[in-house]
């Protein structure tokens, strides 16, 4: 397999003819990743600091890290180098090139590409916008925003606060004291939350049924206008008739709020003047 190197100490651009998938593995600072519609790619280091950056094309994969840095190393390279290993990098990619992206506490987004991406963080924040394909996200601390994506995603986490917007099919989250908004438009297939304090806010389209399995202990549970009141336990609802294509909605909680409401989008302003969607009906 044929590759190329390149050790880079100072700002540089570099283009490459094919790539078809990306890896990046980056201690500090901040990447930018944006999906173009040519076979090749741009590499744009604009700073680099604290520890050399390598940038390599293997074949058609393109990799650009601090050196032997993995994420199953990322705590001891982080105690190791610390904030001083900083790059500051920009990448145009083709839109179909897949992404495995590995962050310390650098920063991150990830726009326009139209693939699988992973990314695993542990303090860095990540913006994913745009994104069509399923997206698994892995965190700490880091926060997760993710804007218009098209396809699944499934995150885990701990403390970092996860956002996330768009035509979302499956949508998965499991965390500790991690607060959640999933604003989910179309026709979602099911939610699926789980954390021990964290807050849970799922936005769904006016209209949409919805099937409702909560378990929560101290927590509270709102449903559109509804707060239901004395859950300690499980609560099961629906929204709407459910036949044919539907939303489920499964939440665990211990502390945490739940909160579940039906939204006219901005497009679909004549509905407003039809007034609020109908009352969800409990069923046990």
């Amino acid at each position: 397999m044929a590759q190329e190197t390149w050790i880079v100490t100072d700002p540089t651009v570099i283009d490459l003819e094919i790539v078809r998938r990306l890896k990046v593995g980056l201690i500090g600072g901040q990447i930018d990743i944006v999906g173009h519609d040519e076979p090749g790619a741009r590499v744009e280091v604009h700073s680099v600091s604290g520890r050399d950056l390598k940038v390599a094309l293997e074949g058609d994969t393109l990799v650009i890290d601090h050196p032997q840095l993995k994420w199953e190393t990322f705590f001891e390279n982080f105690r190791l180098f610390g904030v001083k290993a900083r790059a500051e990098v920009s990448i145009l990619v083709p839109r179909t090139a897949t992404l495995s992206f590995n962050a310390v506490s650098a920063e991150g987004l990830i726009s326009g590409l139209h693939s699988e991406v992973t990314v695993n963080t542990v303090n860095g924040d990540v913006v994913l916008d745009g994104v069509v394909g399923d997206v698994s996200v892995h965190a700490v601390n880091g926060e997760v925003s993710v804007r218009g994506l098209h396809g699944d995603l499934t995150v885990q986490t701990v403390s970092g606060d996860v956002t996330a917007s768009g035509e979302i099919r499956r949508f998965t989250c499991d965390g500790v004291s991690a607060h959640v908004v999933a604003d989910l438009h179309g026709g979602p297939d099911r939610v699926r939350n789980s954390t021990v304090s964290g807050d849970l806010t799922v936005r769904l389209d006016a209209g949409r049924p919805a099937q409702y399995s909560i378990s929560t202990l101290s927590g509270r549970l709102q449903l559109d206008d509804a707060q239901i009141s004395g859950v300690k336990g499980q609560y099961t609802g629906r929204y709407g008739e459910l036949a044919g294509s539907f939303t489920e909605v499964r939440a665990h909680s211990v502390s945490g709020d739940v909160s579940v409401v039906h939204t006219v989008r901005a497009a679909s302003g004549d509905a407003a003047a039809d007034g609020e969607p109908a009352a969800s009906e409990a069923a046990s």
